[in-house]
C-alpha cells in the first residue's frame, strides 16, 4: 500500500464551501448582493484569486450571477439545475427540516421506482450474479448497521446500472450519496435486519422473473417502511435542535 500525503483543502474550496453554505441556510438571502471581490478577501483573510474561484464555482451551480460593473447577486436555489444542489442540502444541519426531507424522499421515490421498472425489463445476467453476491453478504453482514448501509448502497448503484439508462443511472448515484448522508437515521441497531433480508430477496426474485408490477410493489413496502423510520428519527432531531433552523453552525 502507497499512502499518499493528505493535502489541506485550498483557500478557494474553504471559501467556497462558507460561501456556499450561507446561501443554502438563508444566510445570505436570494436577492442579495456578496460584497465585492476585494472586499470579500480581505473580511475572510484570503487573496482576491481564492474569492474568484469560489464565486466562480457558486456560478456554475448557478446559486449566483455575476453581472459586470454591478456585482454578485445570490440567486433562489430553487431556479438551479444542478443536482448537487439536493446533495449541499443535505450536508449542512442547519439546512436539513423534516419538510426538506420529506420533499427528498418523495423525489427519490419517483425515481427508483421508475429504476426498478426498468431494471426488471433490461437488466443481464452479470446484474443478477451480483445482485446475488449481495444477497448472499447480507445474510452474513447485514445485522450491523455501518455493512448494511454499504450492502443497500451497493445495490441501489446496481440497480441503477442495470435500468440501461444513463439518466436515470446518474440520479441513482445521487441517491446512493443521500443514502450515505441519511445513514444514520435509519441504519442503526432498530433497523429490522430479518424485514430487510426478506425484501431484497423477493426484490431479486421478481428481477430473474422479469415482473415489473412486483419489482414496484415490493419496492413501495420498503420506502414507506424506510421512510416513516427516517422521518420519525428527523422529527426527534429537529426539536432537539440537531438539525433544522436551530442546529448550530458547522466550522469551515
Amino acid at each position: 500500500m502507497v499512502l499518499q500525503r493528505l493535502e489541506a483543502p485550498s483557500r478557494s474550496d474553504v471559501v467556497f464551501e462558507q460561501l456556499r453554505r450561507e446561501i443554502m441556510t438563508g444566510e445570505i438571502p436570494a436577492g442579495g448582493q456578496l460584497p465585492n471581490e476585494r472586499d470579500l478577501a480581505a473580511h475572510l483573510g484570503v487573496n482576491r484569486s481564492s474569492v474568484r474561484e469560489a464565486v466562480r464555482r457558486l456560478e456554475g451551480l448557478e446559486l449566483v450571477t455575476v453581472r459586470h460593473g454591478q456585482g454578485t447577486f445570490v440567486r433562489d436555489a430553487a431556479d438551479s439545475s444542478a443536482l448537487q444542489i439536493v446533495e449541499a442540502l443535505l450536508r449542512e444541519p442547519r439546512a436539513i427540516t423534516v419538510d426538506l426531507l420529506r420533499q427528498t424522499l418523495v423525489f427519490r421515490r419517483d425515481i427508483v421506482l421508475r429504476v426498478v421498472e426498468l431494471a426488471v425489463r433490461h437488466h443481464r445476467t452479470s446484474h443478477l450474479e451480483r445482485a446475488r453476491a449481495l444477497l448472499d453478504r447480507e445474510r452474513v453482514e447485514g445485522r450491523e448497521p455501518e455493512h448494511a448501509l454499504e450492502l443497500d448502497v451497493e445495490m441501489n448503484r446496481l440497480l441503477g446500472e442495470a435500468s440501461g439508462n444513463l439518466m436515470y443511472q446518474v440520479v441513482t448515484n445521487l441517491f446512493t450519496k443521500l443514502i450515505r448522508q441519511l445513514g444514520p437515521l435509519y441504519y442503526n441497531e432498530r433497523r429490522d435486519h430479518g424485514r430487510s433480508l426478506d425484501t431484497h430477496r423477493r426484490l431479486l426474485a421478481a428481477l430473474e422473473a422479469r415482473d415489473a408490477g412486483e419489482a414496484r410493489r415490493i419496492l413501495e413496502r420498503m420506502l414507506d417502511y424506510s421512510e416513516a423510520a427516517i422521518l420519525e428519527e428527523a422529527e426527534k432531531l429537529e426539536a432537539e435542535g440537531v438539525i433544522g433552523p436551530l442546529a448550530a453552525r458547522t466550522d469551515s
